[in-house]
């Protein structure tokens, strides 16, 4: 027997088409279903643990939408992306997808790189949208990605136009392969302004890595996060986690970070959601939800942090992400700073804003004298146990362990949807939601990526 907590709308797996949901509770799960007149009825998990889905609830923040605003409300979410006039939230960080060329050919891929056609705007249309950008609150945070925006041969130009444009943030979302195999380079990208690595590291085992990305690459993975630590250049591991492939290697992936304090600032765990290029429609068992992946960082790392340590940071919708920070302390063991049970609900109107200035601080490796070639954490030069100690430590070998569940075309709630904080800058000068941008049917068909981009191919 199912207890229906909220209604919503969808979208119809199939056509695409704008549908009512509703959210219901049945064995302490909670569910999203949906009908389509034409195609059926659909019903998907959301969130194991109803009490810990409700007690979430409480972390919801006052909303006063985007300073941006590029279309008309005509059509309803999410048809007048964007950002419309009934966006509820302001940008918090922007992904600026400068190629869909790729090195890899990965079974799963968000952007579903090299499909069928070349996307890659020159640098007068990558200006523009900077400019786009500028226009919106500060500081702004760039993401450049893809596709594997190294294959470009420009990507150092790019970041140095944005930085003396005014960017305030920008990291690189790539598979680090160059970054491995080029140290030199590396130290270009730095010298023209990059910030960070957001670096996809899905494992610490060759076969992670072949079925996923069809070669063994680990090696690579860890003298790219090598390579950053000798050129002082902050690091963010990204695990695509997938059931039965590295599922069990969530605990492994935290204790690689933490050898590698300070260069690595965060590990950004992104459970598989079903748009792009992926293995083909999920069942229930199969879908991580975010308590499943919280329960499983307390289980492998043997309590060491804790499911109730992750709050949401209330940017996007409460139930879209969950971080915790953590402190690395004398014993190798991590402190963590942040409750479930002791932080209040937020009362800060500007959330957007504490999150972007979060990202531009946190995941941005200090200035050392002399930058690490081997794993280790900074020095401290205070008293061993002393508040002081605590404060360096809090200030220089911190982790931020985090997760973000994207909506594919079965569990997108458009509720959700328009609090969305990760916006996609587009060639038409355009702000789309990023689940918005990124949704494909389970025919491959898309509501905006396909649309947008193919018109910009060369």
């Amino acid at each position: 027997m199912s207890e229906i907590i909220g209604k919503t709308w969808s979208l119809c797996p199939t056509c695409l088409r704008k549908i009512p949901a509703r959210k219901t509770i049945e064995n302490d799960a909670v569910y999203l279903e949906k009908e389509c007149a034409e195609h059926g009825k659909f019903k998907t998990i959301v969130w194991r643990g109803a009490k810990h889905y409700q007690i979430i609830n409480k972390f919801e923040s006052i909303r006063k939408g985007s300073k941006i605003r590029q279309t008309s409300g005509k059509q309803g979410c999410p048809l007048d992306c964007g950002l419309c006039p009934n966006h509820k939230q302001d940008t918090c960080l922007v992904v600026m997808e400068v190629t869909n060329k790729c090195n890899l050919n990965c079974v799963a891929c968000f952007a579903g790189a090299g499909e069928g056609y070349l996307y890659e705007p020159d640098i007068g249309q990558i200006e523009k949208m900077y400019k786009m950008l500028l226009k919106s609150s500060k500081p702004v945070c760039v993401q450049i990605s893809g596709g594997e925006p190294t294959v470009r041969e420009d990507l150092p130009e790019i970041i140095s136009l944005g930085k003396k444009m005014g960017i305030d943030y920008i990291e690189l979302n790539t598979n680090g392969l160059k970054l491995a195999d080029d140290l030199e380079y590396l130290d270009l990208l730095k010298r023209a302004g990059l910030d960070a690595v957001y670096l996809s590291f899905d494992g610490l085992t060759p076969d992670v890595y072949r079925k996923i990305c069809g070669a063994d690459i680990l090696d690579s993975k860890i003298k790219a996060v090598e390579n950053c630590a000798r050129a002082g250049m902050g690091v963010i591991l990204v695990p695509k986690i997938i059931k039965y492939i590295n599922h069990d290697q969530i605990g492994e992936i935290i204790n690689f970070a933490k050898k590698w304090i300070p260069t690595v600032k965060g590990v950004h765990f992104q459970p598989l959601s079903y748009f792009g290029r992926h293995p083909g429609q999920p069942d229930d068992d199969e879908r991580i939800t975010i308590p499943d992946l919280l329960n499983a960082i307390e289980v492998q790392t043997k309590g060491e942090i804790r499911t109730d340590n992750f709050i949401p940071t209330s940017c996007p919708d409460v139930h879209c992400d969950a971080r915790c920070l953590s402190v690395l302390l004398e014993d190798g063991n991590l402190l963590p700073l942040t409750s479930l049970s002791n932080i209040p609900p937020p009362s800060c109107t500007d959330v957007p804003q504490l999150i972007r200035d979060s990202v531009a601080s946190l995941w941005k490796l200090a200035p050392r004298s002399e930058p690490p070639t081997k794993p280790g954490v900074a020095p401290c030069k205070c008293k061993a146990g002393s508040w002081m100690e605590l404060v360096q430590r809090a200030t220089e070998n911190y982790l931020t362990i985090s997760t973000m569940a994207f909506q594919d075309v079965w569990n997108i709630d458009l509720e959700r949807l328009e609090k969305c904080c990760i916006h996609v800058a587009t060639p038409d000068l355009r702000l789309i939601p990023f689940c918005a941008f990124n949704v494909t049917s389970s025919g491959g068909a898309s509501l905006y990526r396909h649309q947008v981009l193919s018109k910009y191919a060369k």
